[in-house]
């Protein structure tokens, strides 16, 4: 019998090629789309489970106050961990990370080859206790003991040492360290937090070997004992802060979080270490989106599948007259769709693997092909088969089969069975999902363009930020910026130890009532930078000057040109400021305001611009040159900046960033969600209009002998063509009712991480819904076309 139904149920396909085609191509589609959003999500929630001790591995917070707002940062004091080590039972283990000079490129030398590394890290070797870190190449007790050892990659020592045994060898990092590579380890996976191609060891900076409870520029992380409850340690570590902080300087509180938690719960954090952050509201988007494209696709076969029933009722009373019983009916009607559903799914199997490669691009990921076969993913295809089987097959297996044969047989119940109203309903659903799609893409995009549109306080386009942290004395870096200030393409080079949209220093701004309590005043970002700032960067002067080209050396003064919030929060206006202290900035007294400029945006716009001052203290480093160019010629310059630099730089890596692209990697995760909301909102629509398009042609062939009769009667192709489309297009009016509100919930919710965020205007609403509008029409308008041409003799001559 199984065979039987079988074979019925595959010639009943290939009868019916239209709507086995429009079926197969909608729910594979669907199926494929929601299949590699699904793997995207998964791979998001695998961050750091592989490491065997996960759940006992916890990331060091700190939430800083300044003058009543809070911030979370994913780093704390270097005292932090061996602290709790030292002092709390609970505490198995603590590894300290710190990024190569808080973020900047590393210059390597191995021999002749010069290499420029991003993702250079300084770490305890303890580490190796906490993190399964797998050794290809020496001891994980000895690797990093001691001072001047360096452990790397495997794709790192190919890459410098090739075939030879890398063990021995010396590198030569900014030429100044020098360090010896003790091991060799396996290269973290994609689904890594940590994504270090080279780890030296903590104790090499000499520097970072005191404990200081102030300086919030580590990475910690910290492994509990079996049975250790997070709750009581945070409270031991409360304590500890109490112990070694006085109260008045208390400017933070730290607490623990989940390693397994990391990587999606830190968008809202600064001062991290890692590149590999995600975000959840990101995750949650494209699990909904998932969820609706399966939706439309789901509501599609289910349309067409009623449509395709209603055909077979006077089928099923004549096979319940000659003795088929309920169960037999259900049996054959589940196996029809069981086998549709079947075909779909390895169909869309196929999809996702021709389709996994453009993914991973559009993502950003690394989703291999077996990622298809792990039993969760082969799990979740055949539960998502067995669902959709179970209720699209279920109106025709048990709606049907339920009444009598002389029921089924009348052409009155036939009219009468509801199905009409069924199938409309799902195109409301249907429409509505493709509509909230559509708008969320639009909105989406207009944020984007909203902040590109946005003026900066400061311009940005082509500067060019060189890095000559590899310098092996300051007379390098000033005949390198003679030398760029000579070439005609170049207006202005200026020194910087960082640049708007890269974290500077962290201090803090006092009012004068306030200078003893450092955590009750202002948050501020901090650059040293060379004089000729202004000009490079293009910022509106307020009040006062620039920096002083030169400085005493005896001079303890700092001079510091601050912005309009810096000024504003002290209480003073641009000109009234200059010659005043900004107090507790450099100590007490010690920071002169000699200029005031206008507001810029140092940050992205998900934040509100804060404090920030340009300085000229001998406290950091200036490893960066910022190069102001004006070119039409800008490959051709930059060919001449690389030849400069080699020439008075022969021994470090023409490393450089252009200002107006790191700009835009700030926004980089909204740019990939919005990408991949448009590519599969559109495949949406288009599994949507398939559905219509099978129900149009289901329409026109039932209404065929009326249509005949009509245009007998006189009525034109166009009146023809109306009466046909009508029915469609008051579905989707309804969907654009029910869609607005909630696609409009849906964009307010994700615009409230932006500080600066467009309006969502009503238009985007109106242009959705004419787009669904005018999609549905066309999709109809064909087959309805078509129908109103037919010759009405053949219309009226079929039964």
């Amino acid at each position: 019998m199984l065979s039987n139904y079988l074979k019925i149920a595959w010639r009943g396909l290939l009868k019916n090629r239209l709507f086995t085609f429009l079926n197969l191509l909608g729910l594979a589609t669907g199926l494929a789309v929601a299949l590699l959003l699904m793997l995207y999500v998964k791979d998001e929630l695998l961050f750091d489970t592989y490491h065997a001790k996960a759940d006992r591995i916890y990331r060091v917070g700190l939430t800083a106050t300044f003058d009543g707002k809070s911030m979370n940062w994913g780093n704390a004091p270097n005292a932090v961990g061996p602290a709790l080590k030292a002092n709390v039972p609970a505490v198995e283990q603590q590894a300290r990370f710190l990024r190569h000079n808080f973020g900047q490129t590393a210059f390597v030398k191995s021999g002749d080859k010069k290499f420029a590394e991003t993702n250079f890290y300084w770490a305890d070797g303890s580490l190796f206790d906490i993190f399964d870190v797998a050794l290809i190449q020496g001891n994980p007790k000895t690797v990093l003991d001691g001072p001047h050892k360096v452990v790397v990659s495997q794709a790192t020592a190919e890459r410098y040492f090739g075939s030879d045994n890398p063990i021995g060898k010396t590198l030569y990092v900014d030429n100044k360290d020098t360090l010896q590579v003790t091991g060799v380890y396996r290269n973290f996976p994609s689904t890594s937090t940590i994504d270090a191609d080279m780890i030296g060891s903590f104790s090499s900076m000499h520097w970072a070997q005191n404990p200081s409870w102030s300086n919030a520029s580590f990475e910690t992380y910290i492994l509990l004992r079996q049975q250790a409850q997070q709750a009581q340690v945070e409270r031991q570590l409360a304590g500890l802060v109490d112990k070694h902080v006085p109260k008045a300087e208390q400017w933070y509180k730290i607490w623990l979080q989940p390693l397994t938690g990391v990587h999606l719960h830190s968008a809202d954090m600064t001062n991290t270490n890692t590149t590999r952050i995600g975000d959840l509201r990101q995750v949650k988007i494209l699990l909904i989106l998932a969820v609706v494209i399966l939706l439309i696709a789901s509501i599609n076969y289910m349309n067409l599948a009623t449509a395709k029933a209603q055909i077979r009722f006077r089928e099923v009373g004549v096979i319940k007259t000659i003795g088929a019983s309920a169960r037999h009916l259900i049996s054959r009607f589940y196996l029809e769709t069981g086998l549709m559903v079947t075909l779909a799914l390895i169909l869309a199997i196929g999809l996702v693997v021709v389709g996994l490669p453009l993914f991973n691009q559009m993502t950003d990921k690394h989703i291999p092909f077996m990622a298809l076969l792990t039993p969760e993913v082969v799990v979740g295809l055949l539960l998502i088969g067995l669902l959709i089987t179970l209720i699209a097959g279920s109106y025709p297996a048990f709606y049907l089969s339920s009444f009598s044969p002389k029921y089924l047989l009348s052409t009155s119940f036939r009219n009468q069975s509801g199905a009409g109203m069924l199938r409309r309903s799902l195109v409301v659903i249907q429409f509505a999902a493709s509509i909230i799609l559509m708008v969320c893409t639009f909105i989406f995009y207009q944020q984007l363009q909203f902040i590109q549109a946005q003026k900066l306080g400061y311009e940005p386009t082509q500067v060019v930020a060189v890095m000559t942290s590899a310098a092996k004395d300051v007379s390098q870096i000033d005949a390198l910026m003679n030398d760029y200030r000579s070439l005609s393409s170049v207006v202005d080079v200026c020194r910087a130890q960082t640049f708007p949209g890269r974290g500077g220093s962290g201090r803090t701004i006092s009012r004068s009532g306030n200078a003893g309590n450092t955590h009750e005043g202002m948050a501020i970002q901090t650059n040293r930078v060379s004089n000729e700032f202004m000009n490079v960067l293009g910022l509106k002067l307020l009040a006062g000057r620039t920096l002083p080209a030169t400085k005493d050396a005896k001079d303890t003064t700092v001079q510091v040109v601050l912005n309009k919030t810096a000024v504003n929060y002290l209480g003073l206006t641009p000109q009234n400021a200059i010659g005043q202290k900004a107090r507790n900035l450099f100590g007490e007294g010690q920071a002169e305001i000699i200029g005031v400029v206008d507001d810029f945006h140092f940050q992205s716009f998900h934040t509100p611009i804060g404090a920030y001052a340009f300085h000229n203290a001998d406290t950091e480093s200036r490893p960066y040159l910022l190069v102001k160019t004006h070119t039409t010629q800008l490959s051709q310059t930059m060919r001449q900046l690389e030849a400069v630099f080699q020439k008075d730089m022969p021994d470090s890596a023409f490393e450089y960033t252009f200002l107006d692209e790191f700009l835009n990697t700030l926004y980089r995760s909204e740019q990939r969600t919005a990408q991949v909301v448009l590519v599969f909102s559109a495949l949406a629509i288009l599994i949507a209009c398939l559905g219509l398009f099978g129900l149009a042609a289901f329409t026109a062939e039932q209404r065929t002998k009326e249509i005949g009769v009509r245009k007998v009667l006189g009525a034109s192709v166009s009146s023809i063509m109306l009466l046909l489309s009508k029915d469609f297009l008051k579905p989707v009016l309804t969907a654009i009712l029910i869609a607005s509100p909630i696609a409009w919930y849906a964009a307010t919710q994700w615009l409230q991480g932006f500080a600066y965020k467009t309006p969502v205007a009503w238009w985007i609403f109106a242009l959705a819904g004419a787009t669904a509008a005018g999609v549905a029409l066309l999709t109809v308008s064909f087959q309805s076309i078509k129908a109103a041409l037919v010759n009405p003799v053949k219309s009226l001559r079929s039964e």
